[in-house]
């Protein structure tokens, strides 16, 4: 029994679409738990000090993890592996284990004592309570990015075996253990205990990515001595460009937080909720397809095959814009609707919940964007040109946490445009608003960041033309959904008030029913060849269904 099951987790997904559409689904598992996780914390303590300190504490071990991934990215860990036999592999994995377990057991270490001088540093909008539990929390959570880091290199392997229903069940056990830590930890041992349950969550996704290597005799993986500084040279030369986006971009998130913290009390907690739900559709979309399509490119520019390289980085673009775009406007429309029902309970209140939706609102903009640069990244690591997605990414981030900046300056001395932002997202008397600037500045720089992206891509590897359908019948059913959806809320509003979960849950579902079905009717009224591909599919597998059922009988 238990052997059926592991081979079952265990089994090779080789399509492109297919793996994509398998991730996209557990990605939405995890991003339900997710959503349960962010839930039990607003039910428990709402947006104020303690998840203030719960989220600020997570800033700095996120920020060592980014700066480790230049030992474990699988960017540079999947080609290299893609191209070896089993016994070189093993070797690779091995030295890649040791130069990972010295640098970050030392870096943990000295965090550990800096922590109290940093935090201060970073959060000057903390009361000293709230940065005496940030610190507290911050220093477990150290053991996290080594876990992840652990992890990293088995989601390596995984990868490059294309067993992507382990890849995709590691997450969802990370944030059950965040949802234990809250329920169960934390009346145990108070604050702590958050933190302890993100030290669980991080455990259980490095137990469920080992499974593959456990279950593989052939990779013996031992360091080597005589190979140690070329495998380090291997892995971290590629990586470099790789690991400074991301600690750049965690770097972005510790200052944004910091910024946010001199607005009001709980502005961190709201940014930071609004941050996690404009993360479901980037995860169960845009992640989805950058982690099924790396492994085809770094395999189609092994084998020099470029056009297909062009074809299938552009075919993931279209698909992304494709279901991104009416997600974008469903959000927007409904996102009081979504923030509530996810998130409003217990001590969460009207007030976070409008402030939580504006921000959202405001990061959902430029879902297509951070997707695409997603597709880009891998597109320009698969065929190891690092130096342009070290730029681009550098570039956005820096612009971004300027126009943060200046953007809450700017409207704390010039109000009208504050006023105009307020007005427009409803949230005038709610405290704390000059945190819309971050989101704001968040979304501009990341949609310049795509543009610049998809014309360097175009011009170092070539464009498809087909790509401008896409974006023209996707945004205009997208939009054409999103007043669907607008002109249900009116009707319903009356009859159905937001005050009762009943009525929003009537309303959200209608309105996002009928906005998907014009949606959905536009596509096909415009012959979108993406909605036909995606119908073809779904009709397909049903079909098979069928006659397999059939035939059973």
């Amino acid at each position: 029994m238990v052997r059926t099951v592991l081979g079952y987790l265990t089994r090779p997904i080789r399509g492109l679409h297919e793996a994509a559409y398998l991730l996209a689904f557990f990605s939405l598992l995890s991003q339900v738990l997710a959503l349960v996780r962010d839930r039990t914390f607003a039910h428990l303590f709402g947006a104020g000090p303690v998840l203030d300190a719960y989220f600020g504490a997570f800033k700095i071990p996120d920020l060592v993890f980014a700066f480790l991934t230049l030992f474990v990215s699988s960017y540079a860990l999947v080609p290299l592996l893609s191209s070896r036999e089993k016994k070189e592999q093993g070797a690779l994995l091995g030295n890649v284990l040791f130069t990972f377990g010295c640098f970050s057991v030392v870096a943990a270490g000295l965090l550990w004592f800096l922590l109290p001088h940093l935090i201060p540093v970073f959060y000057p909008g903390f009361s000293p309570k709230v940065l005496h539990d940030t610190v507290l929390l911050s220093r477990i959570m150290l053991l996290q990015p080594i876990l992840l880091g652990l992890s990293s290199i088995a989601t390596s392997v995984v990868q490059v075996l294309r067993q992507f229903i382990i890849y995709a069940l590691a997450p969802i056990l990370y944030n059950l253990g965040i949802i234990v830590g809250a329920l169960v930890f934390y009346p145990l041992w108070g604050i702590e205990g958050l933190a302890w349950g993100v030290v669980f969550g991080a455990v259980l996704h490095l137990s469920a990515q080992v499974i593959p290597i456990l279950g593989n005799a052939k990779h013996v993986m031992r360091p080597t001595l005589t190979t140690l500084r070329t495998s380090i040279m291997e892995v971290a030369l590629p990586s470099m460009p790789r690991a400074l986006a991301l600690s750049t971009q965690q770097v972005l998130l510790l200052l944004f937080a910091g910024i946010a913290s001199l607005a009001a009390v709980g502005t961190v907690s709201a940014f930071s909720f609004a941050f996690n739900l404009q993360s479901v559709p980037l995860t169960v979309i845009g992640i989805s397809y950058a982690a099924a399509v790396f492994p085809a490119l770094s395999a189609l520019h092994r084998n020099k095959d470029e056009i297909g390289f062009v074809r299938e980085v552009w075919a993931s673009a279209r698909h992304i814009i494709f279901w991104t775009a009416p997600a974008i406007t469903l959000i927007i429309v409904l996102r009081a609707h979504i923030v509530r029902l996810v998130l409003g309970s217990g001590n969460f209140s009207w007030d976070d919940t409008r402030l939580t939706a504006a921000i959202l609102a405001l990061f959902a903009v430029s879902l297509i964007s951070q997707s695409l640069i997603l597709i880009f990244s891998r597109a320009y690591y698969a065929a190891h040109r690092t130096k342009i997605p070290m730029l681009v990414n550098f570039a956005g981030a820096f612009a971004a946490i300027l126009g943060a900046f200046f953007g809450v300056l700017w409207v704390a001395y010039a109000p009208l445009p504050r006023f105009f932002l307020e007005a427009l997202l409803r949230v005038a008397d709610v405290p704390g608003t000059s945190v819309l600037m971050i989101p704001l500045a968040y979304s501009g720089a990341m949609i310049a960041a795509s543009f610049a992206f998809a014309y360097l891509f175009a011009r170092d590897f070539g464009f498809e033309e087909r790509t401008w359908g896409t974006m023209g019948s996707s945004f205009a059913a997208s939009i054409l959904g999103a007043g669907a959806a607008y002109g249900v809320l009116q009707l319903l509003g009356p009859d159905l008030p937001l005050e009762t979960t009943f009525g929003l849950f009537v309303q959200a579902v209608a309105a996002g029913a009928a906005g998907l079905a014009i949606w959905a009717l536009t596509l096909y009224l415009l012959k979108s060849q993406e909605f036909a591909e995606t119908r073809s599919v779904v009709l397909g597998k049903l079909s098979r269904k069928r006659h397999e059922s059939s035939l059973n009988t």
